[in-house]
């Protein structure tokens, strides 16, 4: 292909991790190894390694594999005419025997990853040295103009060469977890198979473009994927989701369970989120959720007769991740997630014009949302310190910072301590009588609207 001869084989991964080396084992010139590798890391002791070790269906692409010396030889091996052979040329077919001296030194041109996990491997599970593996083998010349040529490929191969994006392994990735769960939800789940907007425009947003088009959607297939990443890390009073939770497929049990759990939250926070019962009825689209109304329920048009935007904030993605945060916070503490559920649709406005959204993650100006992490982590914590749960930010320091973002520093505390089974304050009272805040204002003062 183009001025390079190739050749095409496979190799036992045994012989390979003895005689394959990494860059910098061939090139003493530490500056010569930073033009020729990549730097081997923590990726290849915790993720691939254990992949190779653990995972029966293991598959690596082909290494290409630069050798010099050896005195290589190809002969060609003749195919005699067959059935399966549609071409009336004579041909080898590419078919041929490659033959080295034995002085030939081989290292990975693409691949050195894989090929450190492979010699990392094969150390701890001996029957892995004659599994075969493909390898492209390319002829490498230690002349100062082989050398750059090489190192030119190697760049090349390099660069071209760029990971699927995240959205992307959302959606093909068949061994992390949530990604398996999160795609049978958009299949499966009664209502977010036809409210999750999984197409390719939109594979790596987080966010719904406002456009006509979303009108139909809730949500996207990347933060429907962060939000059951954050529910699943609450499930069972806590979950480690991370890197190695993704890299191996749980058992299709787990897997079920997981589905189960997600499938009754999501069906819960739908079904029970006002304004939704329209939309799961037809009488309106999901957009229709994110616009203004008035008193009496009329669109609020803007001067050039266009409705303005507001409305419900769990119908946009950044209201889904702030609640299902708070899902986490209440059943890591031993909650029901149903239970917190029917708490906050209860007892939180869902409306971006009120608090506790207004001025923190929406700015009712604009008509837009605002804010990011930070933000977002304050009013989970606001809710949830409302819910009686245990949060790491003191009420005062919450309603401080609260104060700080909305620029008003007489603000009052934006959620009312709320009923409900889970709560744990005594006698249900989060705030004992006189407790002051960072003004002088006591709590019973703080807590009036």
């Amino acid at each position: 292909m183009g001025d390079w001869v190739y050749y095409v084989t496979v190799m036992k991964m045994g012989k390979l991790a003895d005689t394959c080396k990494l860059a910098e084992e061939i090139h003493p010139n530490r500056d010569l190894d930073e033009l020729i590798q990549r730097e081997i890391g923590d990726r290849v002791r915790k993720e691939m390694v254990p992949y190779l070790l653990n995972e029966s269906q293991r598959f690596y692409s082909s290494l290409v594999v630069a050798v010099y010396g050896g005195d290589p030889e190809f002969a060609e091996v003749k195919v005699s005419e067959h059935n399966l052979l549609d071409d009336t040329e004579t041909s080898s077919y590419g078919f041929g025997l490659l033959r080295f001296d034995g002085s030939q030194v081989y290292y990975a041109l693409d691949g050195q990853h894989r090929l450190k996990s492979i010699q990392e491997a094969v150390r701890h599970k001996v029957e892995l040295r004659s599994e075969d593996i493909a390898v492209i083998i390319i002829k490498h010349e230690t002349t100062a103009e082989g050398m750059e040529r090489t190192r030119r490929l190697f760049s090349t191969l390099n660069r071209r060469a760029k990971p699927t994006s995240s959205g992307m392994n959302i959606a093909i990735d068949e061994d992390d977890s949530i990604a398996i769960v999160t795609r049978r939800l958009v299949k499966e789940h009664q209502h977010l198979k036809s409210l999750v907007l999984a197409d390719v425009s939109s594979i790596n947003s987080k966010k719904l473009n406002p456009s006509k088009k979303n009108d139909l959607y809730i949500t996207t297939l990347a933060a429907l994927y962060e939000c059951n990443e954050i529910l699943l890390a609450g499930k069972d009073g806590g979950m480690s989701i991370d890197n190695e939770f993704k890299q191996f497929r749980k058992t299709y049990q787990e897997l079920d369970e997981y589905y189960s759990y997600l499938d009754q939250v999501w069906t819960q926070l739908v079904e029970q989120c006002p304004g939704f019962n329209q939309v799961l009825s037809g009488t309106r689209k999901p957009g229709e959720l994110r616009v203004k109304r008035n008193e009496t329920g009329g669109i609020v048009m803007d001067s050039r007769g266009k409705p303005v935007a507001g409305g419900n904030i769990f119908a946009r993605p950044i209201g889904q991740f702030i609640i299902c945060d708070v899902i986490k916070n209440a059943t890591i503490q031993g909650k029901s997630p149903g239970d917190v559920i029917s708490a906050i649709m209860s007892n939180v406005s869902m409306d971006v014009d009120t608090t506790p959204w207004a001025g923190v993650v929406w700015n009712s100006s604009n008509h837009t949302i605002v804010g990011g992490g930070t933000q977002r982590k304050l009013i989970s914590q606001i809710i949830s310190y409302a819910l009686g749960l245990k949060v790491p930010t003191g009420r005062n320091d919450l309603l401080l910072q609260y104060r700080n973002t909305i620029q008003k520093p007489k603000a009052t505390f934006p959620v009312p301590h709320i009923l409900w089974s889970g709560s744990t304050h005594e006698s249900d009272n989060p705030h004992p009588q006189g407790e002051g805040d960072a003004q002088g204002n006591t709590t019973d003062e703080l807590l009036q609207f």
